[in-house]
């Protein structure tokens, strides 16, 4: 059963979205009965988790036969009829999730389910310029809402969103300079292949400036300055001209990806405890 769980485990790739799990928290309602809201947190998880893992293990099927590392993809060169069950296991559950939820909350995770297939699958968007690296935002941001107990969103809600977005839209930049070997092999026309990547580390900056305003307009003066000096130093000049430095290497541009995932979530819990007073 454990080895079960295990091959399972790693067939969904959680180690690679297990990060993503806390985003349901950002809409928990402090004001509610503790049974309520700890409810709603736990289902916006449960439907996360669901998610995420059909998200993943489709786009692992999609990229089978163009992957070359099969540490980040276990199906490589397998056959994708394997997986349909795991893969209606995990839309029947998703599905059941957003029943059990406020029609905003089940509407976000209908709405991240669609973006995740059409991003992979067909009409696989991650092939298309910009629009593939847009829709990566898509991927993920809906999260931040799949755990509303009512139909009422925290205040400034907005400018968290395009926070994350921002931030998330950056990450993406960056993975797709350390993926760009398996692109290449693959023919999708990213952004980086397709601009290059001094463009591509514009774009990048261009997302982390409007990170930085959204951050500094939602917390309060002190805390605002803090965020506006912190993120144009981090994610306005340094990992764009990181990324632009690098370049053609690749390997370097995986780790660079990682340590922006850590300033970034380093980034977003401090702007969250600003946000919520704590």
């Amino acid at each position: 059963m454990t080895a079960r769980l295990h091959a399972f485990l790693r067939l969904c790739r959680v180690r690679d979205w297990m990060h993503f799990l806390p985003l349901p928290l950002a809409t928990f309602d402090s004001t509610a009965p503790l049974s309520g809201g700890l409810w709603a947190a736990g289902r916006g998880v449960a439907s996360a988790c669901t998610i995420l893992a059909f998200g993943y293990l489709i786009n692992s099927v999609a990229d089978r036969h163009m992957d070359l590392d099969a540490r980040k993809n276990p199906l490589i060169q397998s056959d994708a009829g394997e997986h349909r069950w795991a893969l209606a296991a995990l839309l029947a559950g998703t599905l059941l999730l957003c029943w059990l939820a406020p029609w905003p909350a089940g509407l976000a995770g209908l709405l991240c389910t669609a973006i995740l297939y059409v991003y992979s699958a067909g009409p696989r968007l991650k092939a298309v310029p910009l629009v593939g690296s847009l829709m990566n935002v898509g991927n993920f941001t809906p999260l931040l809402f799949v755990g509303m107990r009512t139909t009422d969103l925290p205040a400034h809600m907005g400018s968290v969103t395009v926070a994350f977005a921002a931030l998330l839209l950056q990450n993406q930049f960056i993975h797709e300079g350390a993926d760009q070997t398996e692109d290449r092999g693959g023919q999708l026309r990213t952004t980086w292949l397709t601009f290059g990547p001094y463009w591509t580390a514009a774009f990048a900056a261009a997302a982390g400036f409007a990170a930085t305003v959204a951050a500094a307009r939602l917390a309060p003066l002190w805390a605002g300055r803090v965020f506006l000096f912190g993120g144009l130093l981090v994610f306005v000049a340094a990992f764009p001209l990181c990324l632009m430095w690098l370049r053609d290497d690749w390997r370097r541009i995986a780790r660079l990806r990682i340590a922006h995932r850590l300033a970034a979530a380093v980034f977003g819990i401090a702007l969250f405890l600003s946000w919520r007073g704590l």
